[in-house]
């Protein structure tokens, strides 16, 4: 039998035994474990300085466009080149250019550029005379202006005699050209002055209500001429010979022309004798020899 010798060996304790020493790096964040690098930063010059330039660079062409831009306005706006020589006006019959020139001030030798085409024809267009106004430039020197005038429609007695259109506006004083138009009294007007609307709804009537009496064939030969308006009651239409009336009231033109054209052939047939019409009734005509 043999016996194997078991060779003592010497054990030692664990706590006697050397433990590899791991080594930890501090973590600056409060943990251990991993390495913190720390990072820097190199300042560029080369790029900055380049950047500089290039904003200069753009400053510098800006501030150029803009004062090429001023000198170029500076110099349009001066130069004589420019200046106004030559003013056209068309659309005007009764108005002269004279008078025009007065309401409105001169032109003439203004830069074409620094004329302010909008309140010009603004300015124009408030002249009692003047329905519209546009204005144009004509280059290099010239200004085309046109007129549309407002229509001479009849001559009102007020304090004076005017001349007003077929809106109720008056357009001023009769002038020796204008007199053949149709004559309205009767009426009272405030403070009247050129360029005031004088004419209410029923004067307005009255005169359309003419304006179609005189389309009758009775009265081609020997046209109503004018009208009187006594306050609201009653509207007297005379002719030219002022051999015939026609009597309306306010309120009823319209019915009262229609009760005439029911009655206008036998009306012609008495024309040589005929004294006066009266259209101030609802369902009849009155006729006066």
């Amino acid at each position: 039998m043999n016996l194997t010798l078991l060779q003592e060996k010497t054990l030692v304790p664990v706590w006697k035994k050397k433990q590899p020493i791991k080594q930890q790096s501090l973590n600056l964040n409060g943990g251990t474990g991993k390495k913190v690098k720390r990072e820097t930063t190199s300042f560029d010059l080369a790029f900055l300085f380049t950047n500089i330039i290039g904003t200069l660079a753009k400053a510098i062409l800006i501030a150029a466009f803009f004062y090429a831009v001023f000198s170029g306005y500076r110099f349009i706006t001066h130069t004589p080149y420019f200046e106004i020589h030559k003013v056209n006006t068309t659309g005007i019959k009764h108005l002269s250019t004279e008078e025009l020139k007065t309401w409105a001030g001169t032109i003439v030798g203004k830069n074409i550029f620094q004329l302010d085409l909008r309140n010009f024809s603004k300015k124009l267009a408030e002249h009692p005379w003047v329905h519209s106004a546009s204005v144009r430039r004509v280059f290099p020197q010239g200004i085309n202006i046109e007129i549309k005038e407002r229509t001479p429609f009849a001559r009102i007695k007020l304090d004076k005699l005017y001349i007003m259109d077929n809106y109720g506006i008056l357009l001023g004083k009769e002038i020796s050209n204008i007199t053949k138009l149709p004559l309205i009294t009767g009426i009272k007007a405030k403070n009247p002055a050129a360029g005031n609307n004088v004419a209410d709804k029923e004067i307005i009537r009255g005169l359309k209500a003419m304006h179609n009496l005189n389309l009758l064939p009775i009265f081609k030969k020997n046209p109503i001429k004018s009208v009187h308006i006594d306050s609201k009651s009653r509207i007297t239409f005379l002719t030219q010979n002022q051999n015939i009336r026609v009597y309306m009231r306010p309120g009823m033109i319209q019915q009262g022309l229609k009760n005439l054209m029911l009655v206008i052939d036998t009306i012609e047939k008495q024309e040589p004798n005929l004294n006066h019409i009266d259209l101030s009734f609802k369902n009849k005509v009155v006729i006066k020899n």
